[in-house]
């Protein structure tokens, strides 16, 4: 079986997409099957298979397109949010559409808009799987907020971009043979707010390479914390829906409590000036240490002793599941697919989206107990082991593509 997977986002990147593509590239590959990555390039400038020589630049495309663009909808802003999309997702057709897809058995979209973009080029009888690795419109309304503090949530749903988003979102849905939601709440979150079919939808999680995984947590040094401190990890963009604003005002009530801890904030974003700024206001800079991004969080992990994902939304983050499997004790917010990934008092705990006393509570509760939290992690490691099995997310996916099969044979567009 050859088998396309699609992004209309760059890869190579660092996050959870490539994770998932990278580990279910690997795995199909070892079980015989063929798989090509068709995405973006880092730098956003071509579309091209991964490891083919020939890219499509996209400024070689992009004049057939900014006319086309012009003449359907002359009222839209040259080179604003929406026209920019416009060019890429059309590109990302035109670059498809070159790859000959008539030799693929499965497509498999890995975001909606890549989806929209494969229906529309894609053979007839080849099926369209589309697996729902983020909340589209979700991440939209959360730009838009960080863009325009002073808006109202109603507001910014009214918008042009978010509304053309959400647009977007259920027109790659409605195109898919079949869908694949690593969360119950991505799941209803498709069915009631895109109105999809839940026999259109197939509920999973991801997996990872857990023998890998805790090779590179042994075998590799990594910084220390200082004397006697315990480390609290974070890692994550530095962008206003992961809801680190909201850990370092707990993070400053702990500090009247007590000072025996250090948090390590793993990531980068558009917002690490404004984070490092609210340290200095709340006098943390010397506990909070932002130390960029790295390929392995494996190291850093090691060295912790808690790991808090304080986010305002998140569907499945691969750094809650790596913690979990690193053994450390995870606190997470009661939001989107979250609180389906913690067994609470067993695999870690949960409070309220931006409540910073409840987060600030939990973080005490573990550092003053720490046979609690030794038994916590241990919990934690056995209860993610069985979790995010890879061979289980490997085998959901082939049957995945096979009924999407089943479906193309017996409904044939």
């Amino acid at each position: 079986m050859r088998i396309l997977l699609v992004s209309y986002y760059p890869l190579p990147y660092t996050g959870g997409v490539w994770t998932f593509v990278s580990l279910l590239k690997k795995s199909l590959e070892d079980l015989g099957y063929s798989v090509d990555v068709l995405s973006h390039t880092p730098d956003t400038t071509k579309y091209r298979i991964i490891g083919q020589e020939h890219e499509i630049g996209i400024d070689d495309i992009s004049p057939y397109i900014k006319e086309k663009i012009v003449r359907e909808m002359p009222s839209l802003p040259v080179n604003s949010w929406i026209y920019n999309v416009e060019i890429y997702r059309y590109s990302l057709e035109l670059s498809a559409a070159y790859y000959n897809l008539q030799q693929y058995d499965i497509i498999h979209a890995l975001d909606v808009t890549a989806a929209r973009a494969m229906s529309r080029v894609k053979p007839p009888h080849v099926p369209l799987v589309t697996s729902a690795l983020g909340n589209l419109s979700r991440d939209i309304f959360f730009t838009l907020k960080t863009m325009h503090r002073k808006k109202t949530d109603q507001e910014l749903r009214e918008t042009f971009e978010y509304q053309y988003h959400k647009t977007l979102e259920h027109l790659g849905y409605q195109s898919s043979s079949l869908i694949h939601s690593p969360t119950r709440w991505m799941r209803d979150n498709i069915i009631d707010n895109f109105s999809i079919s839940p026999n259109k939808i197939m509920t999973f999680s991801y997996g990872l390479d857990i023998e890998n995984f805790h090779k590179n947590c042994i075998e590799y040094p990594i910084i220390g914390p200082k004397k006697g401190k315990k480390v609290i990890l974070f890692i994550g963009r530095l962008v206003y829906l992961k809801g680190v604003h909201h850990l370092l005002d707990a993070l400053a009530l702990l500090k009247e409590n007590r000072e025996d801890w250090e948090c390590w904030i793993l990531g980068k974003g558009e917002l690490q000036w404004e984070l490092e700024e609210q340290c200095k206001k709340l006098e943390l800079s010397n506990l909070v240490r932002f130390l960029g991004t790295s390929n392995d969080v494996a190291h850093f992990l090691r060295e912790a002793d808690i790991f808090v994902h304080p986010s305002i939304h998140d569907t499945q983050p691969y750094s809650v599941m790596e913690a979990q499997l690193a053994g450390l004790p995870v606190l997470v917010s009661n939001t989107a697919g979250l609180p389906e990934m913690v067994e609470v008092g067993r695999s870690g705990l949960i409070s309220s989206v931006g409540n910073i006393h409840e987060l600030y509570d939990q973080l005490r509760y573990l550092l003053e107990n720490d046979i609690l939290r030794k038994q916590l992690a241990e919990c934690t490691k056995e209860w993610a082991k069985k979790r995010w099995s890879l061979d289980t997310m490997v085998n959901n996916v082939l049957s995945l593509y096979k009924q999407a099969k089943t479906l193309e044979t017996e409904d044939p567009v």
